[in-house]
């Protein structure tokens, strides 16, 4: 979609609504929605990925925080069973 001048509050919420009645009421890509896999994150996200494999609403933060947390785990580990 292209504005032709600034949105108005009513515009903008019209047009959230809009896309998410779309959304809603599509059988295929109400499939493909997802909840981020984050332990901290509450978002839903649309797995438009190849394999439908996604985990994360956000590979360079939350899918970033997940490997750093593994990667702690795993150190803390090898480091107790020292």
């Amino acid at each position: 979609r292209t504005l032709n001048a600034p949105p108005a509050c009513a515009e903008l919420l019209a047009a959230v609504a809009r896309d998410c009645v779309d959304l809603l009421t599509d059988p295929a890509a109400r499939a493909a929605l997802r909840r981020c896999g984050g332990d901290t994150c509450r978002r839903l996200y649309l797995d438009t990925s190849r394999g439908h494999r996604r985990r994360w609403c956000s590979s360079e933060i939350c899918g970033n925080r997940e490997r750093v947390a593994r990667h702690r785990r795993r150190a803390a580990a090898l480091a107790d069973g020292r």
